[in-house]
This record gives C-alpha cells, structure tokens and sequence, in this order.
C-alpha cells in the first residue's frame, strides 16, 4: 500500500476539481439564408458529408437532433442545424469545418449551465457571426445539459481517477 502526503491528496482533489469544472461538449451551429436555394444546398451537402464521416468513424459528432431548421429556431434567425461534439472529439471536428464550411458561418459554443454565456460571450464563430436572439435562452439552467448519454462521452464518460 503506497501511502499519499497530505499535499499530494489536495493536489489530486484540487486536480478532479478541475475535472468536474471543464466544458465536456459542445455545439456547433451552421448557418445558411434559408430562401437562397443555393446556401441551403451548400448547407444540405455539408450535413450529408458529416453524416458520412460519422458512418466511416471519422468522428463521433451527432447531427441534427431537432432535424434542419429552415426558418429560426430558438436563438437562431436563420436557417440553422447543430452538430453536437463532445470534447473528445472537439479538435477533429473544430479542424474538419475550418477546412469545410464553405461559405457558411458556424457558431460554436460550449454546454453549461448558462446559455446566454455560452452563446455570447463563451462562443466563438468561424465567418461572420449571425445576431441571435438571446431572449429566448435561459441565463441558468439547473443543470449541466448533457446530451447523448448513450456515447459515454462528454459529461457522460467515464470518471477519472
């Protein structure tokens, strides 16, 4: 039995502390104007292409929960879909739509328990940004919200020691 010091048992309380504070997953909101039918053919190409990746095992990202939004939804005024991406994955999938968009915008932003902050202030976009309507987020939810359990991934992967 190996027996710890005092300093080396708040370091690795302090370190899981850490642990439980990081952003486990993420949104990623691409943007197209939903009248022009060629923005939203470049936007149906790219999705078509992610759920492709996704088949081959590229990347374990889930899109289109709530389908593709051709009118706004929630904070979104445009014609919008989420990629959801666990931090796991978050490098390749960041990486893939640098290369990829095209001439859409992506909103990308964590999940936590604030989603105005997570949407303004915590988000970041790659092109240029879209105004949102933040009057239909909550600024605290109770929770953290997880999604896709099922992975066991993000907020739902295993613990570490």
């Amino acid at each position: 039995m190996q027996l710890m010091s005092a300093s080396e048992g708040s370091s690795r309380s302090s370190i899981q502390s850490d642990y439980d504070n990081e952003i486990k997953e993420f949104h990623f909101h691409l943007y197209w104007f939903q009248n022009n039918e060629a923005s939203q053919a470049s936007a149906v190409k790219l999705r078509d292409r992610i759920l492709e990746l996704v088949k081959e095992g590229f990347f374990q990202v889930v899109p289109l929960k709530n389908g593709v939004n051709t009118a706004p939804r929630g904070p979104h005024p445009i014609g919008s879909y989420e990629v959801w991406c666990a931090r796991e994955d978050f490098a390749r999938c960041y990486s893939w739509f640098v290369l990829n968009r095209g001439p859409h915008s992506i909103l990308i932003h964590p999940l936590t328990r604030e989603e105005i902050a997570d949407h303004s202030t915590r988000a970041t976009w790659l092109g240029t940004p879209v105004p949102l309507d933040f009057s239909r987020l909550d600024p605290h939810l109770d929770h953290v919200p997880s999604q896709y359990p099922e992975l066991g991934l993000g907020y739902n992967a295993p613990k570490k020691d």
